[in-house]
Formats: C-alpha cells, structure tokens, sequence
C-alpha cells in the first residue's frame, strides 16, 4: 500500500511539475540561483556566501540534471527525496511499531517532504518558500525514531542496530545540509537519548564516527571547504539573536499547551497497564521524558523558524506514546472489548496529530492539480521564451494582487537584463532572490548571496564586501521591492560600499544595474576558489 500510494504521488508531482504560485513565489528563485550555481561548478560557502542548508539546492540542481533548468526541477528533487526517505523509514517504523501506524506515519512524511506549501500556510498558498524547513522535520523525525523508540520484542540487538546507528550518523549529516538548527537540535537529541539510556556510548560513539564520516565523504564530493562552511555558519548565528527568538517561542507555548498532556496521556495509561493488581511502580520518568523532550525540541524549532504554525515533530510524540499503549499488557482489561478501545483510543490521538496537516497538504495537491487541469495561471511574458517558462502564477487566487505584483517586477528587471546582457557578463545579484541569472542562461559570478535578508547579513555580521562583490562585472540592486523587504548595501557596508568606482549603466522603477571597472574590485580572497 505505502508502494502505491508513494508512486501516484510521484507520478502526480512528475506530470504537473511546478505548482501555480499562490504564496510567497518571490522565495522561490533562492532554490533555483543556488542549483544554477551547482550546475554551472560553483560550490556554496566557498564560492558564494550561503547561509541555508545546502541539501535543498543540490536536490534541485538533480531535479535539473534529470530534466532541464526549471521551477519544476524543485519539485522533481522533492519527489526524489520522498523516494529516497521511503525504505529507512519503513525498515525502521516496521522494527518499531504496527503495519498501521506505519503506513500512516510514512504517508505524512512523504506529504511532509513534497508539498510545496509553507509549514503553517493555508492550502493554497503555493510556493516553493522554506521547503529546507520540511526537508529537516522528516529527517528529524527519523532520528527521532530511531533514538528514543526502542525495537518490538522478537528484533533483538544485532546487526541492525548498528546499522541504524550508521543510518542516525547520516540522519545527522542531512540535518545539518537542511539548517542549522535542526542539526543542533539533532545533537541535543542524541545527548538526551544518552542520558535517558535510550542508547548506549557505544552505540552513539559509532553514530559520531558514521556522521564525521559521511560530512566528509558529503564536502570532498561538493568540493565545500569545512572551514567556510563554519565561517557562513557563524556569520548567519552573529545575525540572530536569543531575544527576537523569545517571543515566538512563548505563543508557540500557548498555542500548543494543549497537546502536552494530551501526549502524556498514553504515558499515564502506559503507568497504569504496568502496574497489575494496584501494585507499585515508579512512574515511567524516561518515557515521559522523551515526551516532554520532542515537545520541547517542536517548540524551538517553532522558535527559530518563520512558519506561521504546524509542528509535525508533536506528530512524532504521539506515534511514540501509541506505540508504548500497543506494548503495555492488559493487565487492567476486564475483557478484549476493553483492551480492543484502549487501542482505539491510542489511535485517535494519533490520527489528531496526523489528520490536520494530512487533510492540508492533500488539500494543497488537489489545488495544484484543479489549476494544472484548468490551465488557470498566468506566466509573464518575459518568461515565456525562457527555461523557467513554468513559473506560473494563480490568476484568480486569494493573494491576486501580490502576485500580479512579483509578475511585474520579474519583467522589468528581465527586460533590464536582456538590453545590456553579453557573453561576457558576470552578474551579482544582490537582492532576496535571484531568478534572472537561470532564466537568461547567464553565468553566475563568484562572490554573492542566494539570500539577501537581515536573517543573513546585519551591520555586525556579513561577509566581507570583497567576498560579496566576488568576480562580478555587474551588479544589480533592488530600489524597492512589491515582494520582500530588501537589505540596502549602504547600510551593511556604509563608506566602504559608498567608495566603490560603482558605473551606473540603468536605473528602472525596481532596479539599479552597475558596472564594476574592468580591473574589478571585488576579486574572491585567496582563501576562497578563483574564477573559472
């Protein structure tokens, strides 16, 4: 069933390709200038400043390598990975728990990896925005599962369990190409599960040495210098602050209270069935523990990202707490029919953590798949002679004006391009998001950002000027913008940016282009690789 059910997904995602744009679309062009810039032979950290994970731009530039250099690309990779998460979450949730709740539990990840809708949107906002935000709740998940819930009796300790300690090292890896946070949060996961005893030190000594081993297989094959990517790191960290953080984290805690208790509800009836006759038993402190922890660990990650809602690590709570139900004797039932609606009931707050963002991103594929029968979006006209000739936008839709406005902008600044654009041009975008290098074909300059925001550069924290400049001959900046809050240059760099012998060759209602001087003043440092 879950072989069917993941093949008419992919195939689905396969035939519509990209979806009608309804939400943020302007986030879009992030994924796709940092895959163009993979498939042209640039590396992130050591050829441009990258402050997002990584994994997301390389699932993306495969996506290109098996098609062609497009929006759909994005969701090709997505599909790829949903595939490639299918098998260890099956082998570890069929050691774990029942056929049922795995199927379910795989279904929702594999939604969790696909859907292009931000976590917390409604349905028809579609875009491709924070998609490394889904890509690291599945792999934090998985490790979840494999830290905290211990194997069924009858697969006892043996060769499986080590290899899922290798899978948990690569698991790690992963995190950390999704964000940094879920990797640092991962961390803290397999300190927790040392502690509560979950694992053993040598079990989490052998899952160490598998992630040091996989990140450096991961950075000699992307050619990623480790002390770069620490350095964009530590830039990105610099620009965020504990205290912005704290108020998200406080109505994250009032909006999901609720689900606390109701999670620690399996653990109280888990106590009871393990106490036969009212005898005594100390209260399940571990178990209870790694609710509290995966609640906890479903805050932060709420914390320190921008989604407006969903925290699909609470759904990963519950499967444990149905599974400690599932386990426990039936010392207390009087007969099967009460053993029969415990298990119901386990069952239904399952299906509460799953249902709703369930029921959401189907909603959100029949949205996508009722515009791709109806033809019902609009593409700009500049876009229609170039690879990206799929990005598409909603024509009648709940954000119609937004969109009408991106639309306009990405013709103005194409049509900008398109009258000074040579083979010789090497263009440093510095603005939120770049869709015009893939779209005209042009080759991406050494140097720059895929994301220019106050969560990537501040006064205090960004890259030096000469590494944001890079090998660039021409730069383009946004004067404003209908579709982000764009970051001024003067006010990141202040006299050094104002010295720059910047030429300007045009200035439209939304851009600025500038020419650098022929000798170039922004070469990458030695430290970084030179320009080919």
């Amino acid at each position: 069933m879950l072989v069917v059910a993941l093949g008419a997904l992919g195939a689905l995602i396969f035939k519509v390709g990209a979806p009608a744009m309804n939400g943020c679309p302007w986030d879009t062009p992030i994924l796709l200038g940092g895959a163009w810039r993979i498939v042209c032979g640039q590396a992130p950290h050591r050829d441009f400043y990258n402050w997002h994970g990584d994994l997301p731009y390389y699932m993306t530039a495969l996506g290109i390598k098996l098609n062609r250099p497009c929006v759909s690309a994005i969701d090709y990779g997505n599909a790829l990975l949903m595939g490639a998460l299918a098998l260890p979450f099956l082998a570890v949730l069929r050691r774990r728990t029942s056929a049922l709740a795995a199927f379910l539990y795989s279904i929702f990840i594999a939604l969790l990896v696909i859907t292009p809708r931000p976590l917390g949107d409604p349905y028809d906002y579609t875009d491709h925005a924070m998609m490394y935000n889904r890509y690291g709740e599945a792999f934090i998940a998985l490790l979840g599962l494999v830290l905290f819930l211990p194997p069924r009796e009858g697969f006892g300790k043996g060769w499986a369990d080590w290899a899922e300690a290798v899978l948990a090292g690569l698991v790690v890896v992963a995190l950390l190409g999704s964000k940094l946070n879920y990797f640092v949060l991962g961390i803290l996961f397999l300190a927790v599960a040392l502690v509560l005893r979950r694992v053993g030190p040598g079990w989490a000594a052998v899952c160490v040495c598998s992630a040091a081993a996989f990140l450096g297989l991961a950075l000699a094959l992307a050619q990623i210098p480790f002390p770069a990517l620490a350095a964009d790191y530590r830039i990105m960290s610099g620009c965020h602050s504990v205290s912005n953080r704290l108020p998200r984290l406080v109505t994250g805690a009032m909006k999901s209270i609720w689900a606390l208790p109701l999670l620690l509800l399996p653990i109280w009836e888990h106590f009871l069935g393990n106490a036969p006759g009212g005898g005594h038993r100390a209260w399940p402190w571990r178990q209870a523990g790694v609710i509290v922890v995966l609640y906890g660990g479903a805050l932060l990650l709420f914390s320190s990202n921008t989604q407006m809602g969903e925290m699909p690590l609470l759904a990963l709570a519950a499967v444990y707490g149905v599974e400690l139900i599932l386990r426990q004797g039936d010392a207390l039932a009087e007969s099967p029919a009460f053993a029969a609606t415990r298990h119901a009931g386990a069952f239904l707050v399952l299906l509460l953590f799953l249902l709703p963002s369930m029921i959401t991103d189907l909603k959100t594929f029949r949205f996508i798949t009722d515009r791709h029968l109806k033809k019902d979006w609009d593409t700009p006209e500049a876009l229609q002679s170039t690879p990206m000739n799929d990005f598409r936008f909603v024509r009648y839709g709940t954000r119609w004006l937004e969109m009408r406005a991106y639309m306009a902008e990405l013709t103005e600044g194409i049509q900008l391009l398109r009258r000074h654009a040579s083979p010789e041009m090497r263009l440093d975008a510095l603005m939120a998001a770049d869709p015009f290098e893939l779209a005209l074909g042009m080759r991406p300059a050494l140097g720059g950002t895929m994301c220019l925001s106050a969560m990537s550069v501040t006064e205090r924290f960004h890259p030096t000027l000469a590494r944001m400049l890079g090998n660039a001959t021409h730069i383009l900046v946004m004067r404003h913008s209908a579709s982000a809050d764009e970051v001024p240059m003067h006010g990141i760099y202040g006299a050094e940016w104002d010295a720059l012998p910047l030429q300007l060759v045009e200035e439209t209602e939304n851009f600025a282009l500038f020419k650098l001087p022929e000798a170039g003043v922004g070469q990458l440092p030695k430290a970084n690789a030179p320009a080919r």
